[in-house]
């Protein structure tokens, strides 16, 4: 009895100390993100909501930042990886922070 209190108060413990980070913004620049999304992203994707994007079938910032499943992990992963029908950026991992601090910025309160 006693160990399993030692294990609950354990695991406890380090759920406390891990919860301040999950609840973080991400720690990007939204100015310098917007920036780097008119160079590399408005060809393609509407990258506000007064904008066009060139390509019809890239979704628009806002309508990408408005998913539910739109979370800065799910960013980061996407930003990472490669894709068929986009060119294939690679962003600094300051400049994925502030272009994922872009995109949530758009996110509809």
């Amino acid at each position: 009895m006693r160990l399993a209190l030692l294990y609950a108060l354990a695991i406890g413990s380090s759920i406390a100390v891990m919860t301040p980070a999950f609840g973080q913004d991400s720690p990007g620049d939204v100015a310098s993100g917007r920036r780097i999304a008119e160079t590399w992203c408005a060809a393609c994707h509407q990258i506000d909501s007064q904008g066009s994007g060139a390509n019809r079938d890239a979704p628009s910032f806002p309508q990408v930042a408005n998913l539910p499943s739109t979370t800065a992990l799910a960013l980061n992963v996407f930003l990472r990886s490669s894709h068929d029908n986009m060119p294939n950026f690679q962003l600094t991992r300051q400049e994925a922070d502030d272009v994922i601090a872009y995109i949530l910025s758009l996110k509809e309160q």
